[in-house]
């Protein structure tokens, strides 16, 4: 079996699962081609036939059928399919933790439990999984959990910046926006920082502790100072997209702070609207900036900016359930919002607790929120107070300018 027929026999089964009936006749095949056409995917019920092999042809579908029902599961086209399969749930390996190498997730949860940081060390030096991969997040959560139990157990920072898969699992994936009592930021700046040489992860330091201070209101001159000249050694246009939305996030803050937003605000929206037209994986570009100029009250040039809401309004309307990240969870609210008098039809999505609890002060007030623009008047006033007493006590102001200015 190639790998196309692979992937067509996995889709035929999926779409089963979703219109919850087996194609085992040629009226199913019917049935579904019914399906489909409603759905504004002409695909006949011969071709269905022919692709549950209720009839046989040496002929392959085409690209355009098969785009259809990618389409119809919510991805992009049958390459973003084929892509999400390849990476994600659907392999019966995805999740297996116990590697022949000696790397085990439960060893690692027992050692973290019992304090056992000589085994910790082990376990990282066995660790090989590292980027868009469901047991390195799930790893990262792992090890981002007990720290926050034990927020200044110096021995354990250490252990984790001393390698390279404790910098990545904590440092660099856990990324706790939350920061209860400074834990996090007084971690990368005195135990990751000195270990890393790369001008990427210096920036990423300097931007990540700009940003908290900023929302915090207590932002310090020598940090800004500090940002920009580190700042000037980054070469924007070949970035990750997280630093190059950081990079934008601690700009508009900046300006901010020292007055000159105002003048900048429709420059900055068409830069980033550029920008995110460039880049595959533009979410957290559009997030951060929705976040920080929200945060400076800069609600109406938000919302008039067309070639920005345009651009939101494709994200959101492409978003599959492979795609669900806490960047999407921003922009979801915000488009909710400015979407809030047109009559649409959408189920807003949640995620795991666990998967958002570097920042489950921010998923409260989000969720919130979204029940606020969907609840009937009865119980509307009620949620209002409690989002406005919850965003002002947690200093969730862009959350406050959006939802109330």
């Amino acid at each position: 079996m190639n790998g196309t027929e692979k992937y067509i026999q996995k889709i035929c089964k999926q779409i089963e699962i979703a219109v919850n009936r087996k194609i085992i006749g040629f009226p199913d095949a019917l049935w579904l081609s019914d399906i489909f056409k409603q759905k504004k995917f002409p695909i006949s019920a011969s071709t269905v036939a022919r692709m549950y092999g209720l009839t046989t042809s040496a002929s392959k579908p085409y690209k355009s059928t098969l785009d259809h029902l990618a389409k119809f599961l919510e991805y992009d086209n049958w390459e973003n399919y084929i892509e999400d399969q390849s990476k994600h749930h659907f392999s019966a390996n995805h999740f297996l933790t116990e590697e022949a190498n000696g790397f085990s997730q439960s060893v690692l949860e027992m050692a973290l439990n019992l304090k056992r940081y000589d085994a910790v060390q082990i376990m990282l030096e066995k660790y090989t999984y590292f980027e868009n991969n469901a047991v390195h997040f799930s790893t990262a959560n792992l090890i981002g959990k007990y720290v926050k139990i034990n927020q200044y157990d110096e021995e354990l920072l250490k252990v984790l910046a001393n390698s390279k898969a404790g910098q990545s699992l904590f440092y660099e994936c856990f990324v706790d926006e939350e920061n209860e009592n400074d834990y996090f930021s007084k971690a990368l700046f005195i135990h990751y920082l000195p270990k890393v040489t790369n001008k990427q992860d210096i920036f990423f330091v300097y931007s990540y502790l700009l940003a908290q201070y900023s929302y915090s209101g207590t932002i310090q001159k020598d940090l800004i100072e500090e940002y920009k000249r580190v700042a000037k050694n980054i070469h924007i246009e070949k970035q990750h997209y997280h630093l190059l939305s950081r990079y934008f996030e601690c700009n508009i803050l900046i300006d901010g702070i020292e007055n000159k937003l105002q003048s900048k605000v429709q420059n900055y929206l068409t830069t980033i609207s550029n920008y995110a037209l460039s880049i595959e994986k533009n979410e957290w570009l559009l997030a951060r900036s929705i976040r920080v100029l929200l945060h400076f009250g800069l609600k109406k040039d938000l919302l008039n900016h067309i070639a920005f809401n345009e651009i939101v309004n494709t994200t959101m309307m492409k978003k599959s359930k492979s795609k669900n990240s806490s960047a999407l969870y921003i922009i979801q609210l915000y488009w909710l919002y400015s979407n809030s008098e047109n009559t649409i039809t959408y189920q807003p999505f949640h995620l795991s607790i666990d998967y958002l609890q570097g920042n489950s002060k921010e998923r409260i007030a989000i969720e919130s929120a979204t029940a606020c623009l969907y609840s009937d008047e009865t119980i509307k006033k009620l949620i209002e107070d409690n989002l406005m007493h919850y965003c002002a006590n947690t200093k969730m102001k862009w959350i406050l300018n959006l939802m109330f200015s």
